[in-house]
């Protein structure tokens, strides 16, 4: 066991609620990705939402419940800069990276850029400390208080971190910080993209005899899709198991860290 692995299930498709109005209903693509997702990162579970949750709001499903396109796309896009390593120190500092961030903002951010200030970190160094991370990560914007996952390797090893605004007890997990071995991130990962496209083969099969014949559904043009996200998905794996493009000056974001630190470390006036 790696102790990270991607679940999902999809739902039947005839029982998707389509887009649009009556009488003009019809389901894509996308449409018909609509599921449940929860990730196993070592003993804890992402997208999971907690036992007080689950009571106050009675929800039906215990697991995040939305199209899996958005987290098959938000996922996939970070992998180019996921397989450049990062460098030892900001490695072994991305689980307090995020709250140094806030506590930076929180103190600076509306006189960074005044011309008097004597801060040794600008306003627009601190946006471009953050590229870094914003660039291995994703949110899941469509849900309230939804995490922020970053994956962060350093070379035969990765850290997944995850943080989360909302009350603690919306999610089992609202924070946390799991190391793997590299390959078994690359293997989970090749593990979740083929087994939902294979999903999404039968479920496009079976979409089109059992949607109803009120719902529009362009099975020819939803084959084409599928096809190119297929074709897009296999590119960005290939990432994780070549690697990108990505160059990213260390020297310079380890100097901003540096910076961001030395503010953090002064006194509150």
């Amino acid at each position: 066991m790696s102790g990270f692995k991607i679940n999902f299930l999809l739902q039947a498709p005839e029982k998707i609620k389509p887009f649009g109005k009556k009488p003009n209903y019809s389901l894509s693509w996308f449409g018909l990705t609509d599921g449940l997702l929860w990730i196993e990162v070592g003993a804890q579970t992402l997208y999971e939402y907690g036992e007080h949750a689950q009571k106050r709001f009675r929800l039906k499903q215990k697991y995040n419940d939305y199209y899996l396109a958005r987290f098959a796309e938000d996922f996939s896009a970070t992998f180019e800069h996921v397989s450049e390593s990062v460098p030892q120190e900001l490695y072994d500092s991305v689980e307090l990276f995020d709250a140094d961030v806030q506590r930076w903002s929180d103190r600076y951010a509306e006189q960074a850029d005044d011309a008097d200030n004597t801060d040794a970190l600008s306003y627009d160094g601190f946006c471009e400390l953050n590229e870094w991370r914003d660039a291995r990560s994703f949110d899941s914007a469509h849900l309230v208080g939804g995490p922020r996952i970053g994956c962060f390797r350093l070379n035969d090893k990765i850290k997944i971190v995850w943080t989360s605004d909302a009350p603690l007890n919306l999610w089992s997990s609202p924070v946390g910080c799991y190391e793997i071995e590299y390959t078994a991130f690359v293997a989970a990962a090749n593990e979740f993209y083929a087994t939902f496209t294979a999903a999404m083969d039968r479920q496009i099969e079976i979409a089109v005899e059992a949607i109803p014949k009120k719902v529009k559904l362009d099975g020819a043009q939803i084959a084409r899709e599928h096809a190119t996200r297929k074709a897009e998905f296999s590119n960005a794996l290939a990432y994780l198991r070549d690697g990108g493009k990505p160059a990213t000056d260390w020297g310079k974001v380890n100097a901003l860290y540096a910076a961001l630190k030395h503010d953090l470390s002064k006194p509150r006036g």
